[in-house]
């Protein structure tokens, strides 16, 4: 008997960017059991086509590498969906509109448990302010309620800084740092401020007998867990993400995806990065937590879900986590013992953080070698200094920028800069807005590129949520150097081939995996994105608005904008 192949898929009369290493454009492409098998000219590829093949005519339509976000919270970003268990109000532009969505909540809910939020809109509000403890307090009087600011800070209403012991004799935190926000009479707002937020979720664990972990303070079900992941993956692939790294995930966080990858629900490929909740831990628990572990620290996992590491925040708008020694002491430790580190190196702290990792990396390099095992630095905000993008190209670091953050941010910094001053959100102070908006949110993209650095792309998301009409606006933002504030940096953008391959094959390399993924070749899985125009060559304004029409994962179609 004489067994035939043929592919089981074939998408032709296309423009496919393939993203190789001199970015071809091809015509058609074959897939077989997931991967890609033929890529070229539509006779060539059409000439392996079987009676059992697919044939998908795109019609000229432009295809991409599937795309990647180089730092998501997704197990976050799917509880704050609508219809979560938490009150979604991270689109609401309005304190009017947020108290609105609690009471909702509020009125369905037993009085006594607790409300949580998702993070609030990133960008200015209407009102020029923050709500405050007597806002939440008079739709929510009963039942403890707090809003997850961004990063580490939350807004809370009165009965949820009564469980937290916070009043107004409570002195303000020294390590983590951080800020109690008071008014004129001493009395606190209910604004918490890094450690002034890490001391509250402290007090709520203890209160409600639950474990510390990196980032939210409410734990959820698994099946409310596992609902999460489906809802948020469905925006990752409406938006052409087909991968993330998840940042800062606790035990019970990675047995949620592990037990979604088991049931075949993740068809996202996850680097999942560890977060070890170390700010709220002395140098002994450290050391211990980071001796006695006996676990894998990075590269292994299955297709779709690998542990990659530890994730390690160093400073949030200005307010550090950790003195310099302890810091110093973390990184050493952990690289001794042969971790791959996320470094969330700084916000509104300007250059001397990144002088202080660098430091301890460069003293760790002599007792491990870093260069070669690809330590990310997230974000990239305030890595501006010469010498500094130097001194981490030399450790082979990758920077992981995060335009659609900055798209974001930079609005609230500069329309609401006199109100970020009086509550302290950024440690360091700055009372012209321009000058802490690009001090802030500003990104030297161009600078980094032609430093040789490895830059790859992302969001923060749930920090910025995906706006399903607009699913490139990190790309756009990436290209252009716009955001919802203006240009920050004039000249500071990537090419629109820079910028393909930060959110394609860079971030494939950055997690080890540019053998299998990240370009459109023979023998790389089949993670496809097919546009509704040409990515290359359309206007700015066009590409801003590009729709993503059908996503593939694996050649297997995970989204599709117009299904037959």
């Amino acid at each position: 008997m004489t067994l035939q192949f043929s592919p089981d898929m074939i998408l032709t009369n296309g423009r496919i960017v393939t993203v190789d290493s001199g970015f071809s454009i091809a015509e058609a492409l074959a897939v077989f059991d997931g991967k890609i098998v033929a890529v070229g000219n539509a006779d060539e590829v059409m000439n392996l086509a079987g009676e059992r093949t697919q044939i998908t005519d795109l019609e000229g339509r432009c295809v991409v590498p599937g795309q990647f976000d180089n730092h998501v919270h997704m197990l976050l970003a799917g509880l704050d969906t609508a219809g979560g268990p938490k009150v979604n109000i991270a689109t609401l532009p309005s304190i009017d509109d947020i108290l609105a969505e609690i009471a909702e909540r509020v009125a369905v809910t037993p009085k006594g448990q607790w409300i949580g939020t998702s993070c609030m809109y990133r960008g200015a509000l209407k009102e020029g302010r923050f709500p405050n403890r007597k806002d939440l307090d008079k739709v929510a009087p009963d039942h403890p309620v707090y809003i997850f600011q961004s990063g580490k800070n939350v807004i809370c209403n009165s009965l949820a800084l009564e469980l937290a012991g916070i009043h107004s004799q409570t002195r303000q935190p020294e390590e983590p740092e951080g800020w109690v926000d008071k008014d004129a009479d001493g009395e606190p707002t209910g604004h918490l401020i890094a450690g002034g937020a890490d001391m509250a979720r402290m007090a709520w664990w203890r209160h409600e007998g639950l474990p510390k972990k990196q980032w939210d303070f409410l734990y959820f079900d698994r099946e409310a867990q596992i609902e999460a992941i489906t809802a948020q993956q469905a925006i990752y692939h409406a938006c052409g993400i087909v991968g993330v790294r998840e940042m800062g995930s606790s035990i019970d966080e990675l047995e949620a995806f592990i037990e979604a990858d088991r049931r075949g629900i993740l068809k996202t490929r996850m680097d999942i990065i560890l977060g070890l909740p170390m700010r709220y831990m002395n140098e002994d628990e450290i050391g211990n937590a980071i001796e006695t572990y006996f676990g894998p620290k990075q590269h292994i996992g299955s297709p779709m879900l690998r542990i990659a590491g530890i994730k390690l925040v160093v400073v949030n708008d200005g307010w550090w986590a950790f003195s310099k020694e302890k810091l110093r002491k973390i990184i050493l430790d952990l690289n001794k013992r042969g971790w791959n580190m996320a470094i969330h190196v700084n916000t509104g702290g300007g250059e001397e953080p990144a002088e202080v990792v660098l430091s301890a990396l460069e003293e760790a390099d002599a007792d491990l070698p870093i260069d070669g095992r690809r330590f990310s630095f997230e974000h990239g905000f305030g890595l501006f200094k010469p010498d500094h993008v130097e001194r981490a190209r030399k450790l082979g670091i990758v920077f992981g920028a995060n335009p659609l953050l900055a798209w974001y941010a930079s609005a609230r910094s500069l329309r609401m800069n006199e109100v970020m001053e009086q509550v302290r959100i950024a440690k360091l102070s700055e009372t012209d807005p321009w000058k802490r908006t690009v001090r802030d949110w500003g990104m030297p993209l161009r600078d980094w590129l032609d430093a040789g650095v490895m830059v790859t792309g992302g969001t923060d998301n749930p920090a910025v949520v995906y706006d399903l009409e607009q699913p490139f606006l990190c790309q756009y933002s990436a290209t252009t150097g716009q955001t919802l504030a203006g240009v920050l940096l004039p000249g500071q953008h990537a090419t629109r081939e820079e910028m393909l391959r930060m959110f394609t094959i860079n971030n494939a390399w950055s997690r080890f995996q540019e053998n299998i993924l990240g370009s459109i070749e023979s023998g790389k899985y089949a993670d496809l994105v097919v546009l509704d125009r040409d990515i290359l060559t359309c206007s700015d304004d066009e590409l801003k608005n590009i729709q993503v029409l059908q996503t593939y994962v694996g050649g297997e179609l995970v989204h599709d904008r117009h299904p037959a």
